[in-house]
């Protein structure tokens, strides 16, 4: 080969080499922007938050309706007391096994104003030292019931502003607003079991890594008997623009499987707490 064409060759295996190179190091920070690691924390801590606030306001539903010790429990724990316009769910200063499954512990209280059952009528909750499976919840969740909607099922706007923290320290702080539907059991106000309730809307949530935004963009299906969101979906859109969908399904499902898909595409299965 002569000189000439050696170093044309030369110059061209150096751009190639170059080129792959630079490929390969998109790849891998493609592939770092695709990990789903964090993403896959915000949606479970963004769905361990949803139940935990959204299970307040049933046991503030049921208190209302109960005195002395509630049927909150298969425990001596769970009582419930009435002072003006004011109730409180006490379940103690120690872990107590409800009939739903979860341990509690410290006061749910709950201040309303008009007959608690009335279109435009409102409570708010707050916490005393209260922790559900060991999370520990605080701030205030205000709930105005709206009447009934053009098919006749109850519903009600919702603001919370509040924190979860972890059994391990880690924190979530929501801030948003909600619309609950209720769509099932409506006509059979002593019976819970059989209730069930749609929720839209959008806010915030904060962790550690951060704020994203979150907007539920197809009904969460909220069953009472069953400890997991059931259906629906909610997208988080992070500091970066960058947009995460997590899928609860289309058909309603007790179980604990959802998956979450990237921006890229990526679908991964995860498990709800």
């Amino acid at each position: 080969m002569q000189p000439k064409k050696r170093m044309m060759y030369g110059a061209a295996m150096l751009l190639i080499a170059a080129a792959s190179l630079f490929a390969a190091c998109k790849k891998k920070d493609d592939d770092k922007q695709n990990n789903t690691t964090e993403d896959t924390t915000y949606a479970t801590d963004q769905n361990l938050a949803e139940k935990i606030f959204d299970d307040a306001q049933t046991l503030s539903d049921k208190g209302k309706n109960t005195s002395g010790s509630g049927s909150f429990k298969t425990t001596a724990c769970g009582s419930v007391t009435h002072s003006g316009n004011t109730f409180t769910i006490d379940f103690g200063t120690a872990n107590c096994l409800c009939s739903d499954g979860r341990n509690r512990r410290g006061k749910i209280i709950v201040t309303y104003t008009g007959n608690y059952v009335d279109s435009a009528s409102s409570h708010t909750i707050t916490f005393d030292n209260y922790y559900q499976n060991d999370n520990k919840v605080e701030g205030t969740k205000t709930v105005t019931n709206m009447g009934n909607n053009s098919a006749g099922q109850p519903f009600f706007n919702i603001t919370v502003n509040g924190m979860i923290t972890k059994p391990d320290g880690t924190t979530i702080g929501s801030s948003w607003t909600r619309v609950r539907t209720w769509t099932e059991g409506y006509n059979t106000p002593i019976n819970w079991t059989d209730d069930v309730y749609q929720i839209t809307g959008s806010g915030t949530v904060t962790r550690t890594a951060g704020t994203v935004n979150v907007n539920i963009t197809s009904p969460l299906v909220v069953a009472l008997n069953c400890r997991w969101i059931e259906a629906g979906s909610v997208t988080y859109t992070l500091a970066s623009g960058a947009t995460r969908v997590l899928n609860y399904g289309t058909t309603p499902a007790c179980d604990a499987a959802a998956t979450l898909t990237t921006a890229a595409g990526t679908t991964v299965s995860i498990t709800l707490p």
